[in-house]
């Protein structure tokens, strides 16, 4: 969280802040539609069949709360604050006095005091929607998650901290009613919580005003045949975008040149942090995911043979300006969902000293529309000429089916011989959790707790492209591309199939 506090009384509206812990064994409630609202079983024990003390042994614990939100919020673990107790719709923290927690004058930061605030109303908060996980926090296996901020925050200082802080929040008994309710029908929830700071007489230090954001979320998850797509957020769809492009922003300078420029600015201060902290958890990430971009840049320059290349999922890849000069005039065909497209549209406009390109933006959804229809009635397509479809980073988010359906979609659109198909394939043993490497299973972990769940891994890539329409084609693991030793490179591989036999 970026809040902006002063050491007297301030309040402080800004960017949105996670305010849960992560969890272990969550049974996530399923919805059920009446009238076109969905209900998640929340509050009462008989209501939902978890009980206060379940919610407490596998999800709210103190010890369990402590662990992953210094593991999700490592300032937290700099100044060494942790929960003390966690009761039915209340918590209890504490902030103690420590060379990274205090001030000049040796008190408690005042911004830290409102850090602490925020947790501890956050954990309060949590309690009253069990066994439910909060996006970007909690693994989120089922449909349903909720989204948790913090708005606004108005904290009075009322004298020097100079011992351990001691953070209370309980969530007034009439207010408990009304959030499930509003909760359980979708709605959204702002509620203000007092977070009240004592020292260890029980003296007051320090009272926060923290107001709450608080809505269930429909995930993106595969759907039996008939069911309609889940949704997904557009913020959880920006980071994922963001981060992909703070990673190709690492890429080596000398390989890319000023053209480095695009990645960095596409993502950001946001994309950034993302990159690294991931790149720490599993190192081969970065690695990936430059291999990958530099496969298919060398395939666009190399071959020199294609007038058009599709972005199946566009996000926010920058190739079609970081190549501009490299390769024969083409047109970029960036397909991608309404709220992606926007955000895309926006970061390009702020792009610096970009050459012109040739790009048709077309908003689509994989999981319901026909893709090489669409294709095929946008007016820049043309069938007849050589075009290279690129599907990066996306094969794994979605089932089977809605690859298979996808991609032979786009096929059935290519008719020149020398159109090619572009995609990157996990192993299934990645999906199954049968690679036996620590290292895989806490990225997936991580991404679990963005919601970007891994559903789908092939081992058989280019037969699967058969399957779709496509003909010849070849595969490479990641560790040969870059030949490496590391077998966990091994699970990454790049396909490329031609059109036709």
């Amino acid at each position: 969280m970026n809040f902006h506090l002063t050491t007297t009384n301030s309040e402080t509206k800004g960017p949105l802040g996670k305010t849960l812990g992560d969890g272990v064994r969550l049974v996530p409630q399923a919805a059920k539609k009446t009238d076109d609202k969905y209900h998640i079983g929340i509050g009462p024990e008989e209501e939902n069949g978890i009980s206060w003390n379940d919610d407490y042994q596998q999800r709210m614990n103190p010890s369990l709360m402590t662990d992953l939100l210094r593991k999700a919020v490592p300032v937290l673990e700099s100044v060494d604050w942790r929960v003390k107790d966690v009761t039915d719709r209340g918590c209890h923290s504490i902030l103690p006095v420590c060379e990274g927690s205090t001030n000049q004058h040796g008190t408690h930061q005042a911004a830290l005091i409102s850090l602490a605030a925020d947790y501890t109303g956050g954990i309060a908060l949590a309690t009253l929607i069990r066994g439910v996980p909060v996006i970007g926090v909690h693994p989120c296996p089922g449909e349903m998650a909720a989204s948790m901020w913090l708005a606004s925050m108005k904290v009075r200082y009322r004298k020097p901290s100079i011992a351990d802080l001691h953070g209370r929040c309980t969530v007034p008994v009439n207010l408990v009613g009304k959030v499930q309710q509003r909760y359980a029908a979708g709605k959204r929830i702002l509620i203000t919580l007092v977070v009240e700071f004592t020292d260890p007489q029980g003296e007051s230090v320090a009272e926060a005003e923290m107001r709450y954001f608080l809505q269930a979320r429909k995930l993106t998850k595969p759907c039996a045949a008939g069911n309609k797509p889940k949704t997904v957020t557009s913020q959880k769809l920006k980071a994922s975008a963001r981060l992909i492009a703070g990673l190709r922003a690492k890429i080596d300078r000398q390989r890319n040149g000023s053209a480095h420029q695009y990645d960095h600015q596409a993502a950001g201060p946001h994309g950034t942090v993302l990159a690294q902290s991931l790149s720490d958890l599993l190192p081969q990430l970065q690695k990936v995911v430059s291999a990958r971009t530099a496969h298919i840049d060398d395939w666009l320059v190399d071959s020199g043979a294609f007038s058009q290349v599709v972005l199946l999922g566009a996000g926010l890849d920058m190739r079609p300006f970081r190549l501009a000069g490299r390769t024969r005039p083409m047109t970029t065909f960036e397909i991608d969902l309404p709220a992606m497209l926007q955000e895309r549209r926006l970061v390009v406009s702020n792009l610096e000293r970009r050459l012109p390109v040739k790009r048709c933006k077309l908003a689509a959804d994989f999981t319901t529309d026909n893709v090489g229809q669409i294709l095929k009635e946008c007016p820049d397509f043309d069938l007849d000429q050589p075009t290279m479809v690129i599907y990066e980073g996306c094969s794994m988010y979605f089932t089977e089916e809605q690859n298979t359906a996808l991609l032979s979609s786009v096929c059935s659109v290519l008719r020149n011989r020398n159109s090619v198909m572009w995609a990157d394939m996990v192993t299934r043993a990645v999906v199954d959790g049968t690679t036996h490497d620590s290292a895989i299973a806490e990225f997936l972990d991580r991404m679990n707790q963005m919601g970007e769940t891994f559903v789908f891994g092939c081992d058989e890539p280019v037969e699967y492209l058969r399957r779709c329409g496509f003909g010849h084609g070849n595969v490479v693991s990641v560790k040969d591309y870059l030949k490496s030793s590391d077998e966990t490179l091994s699970t990454y591989q790049f396909v490329v199939s031609g059109v036709g036999a």
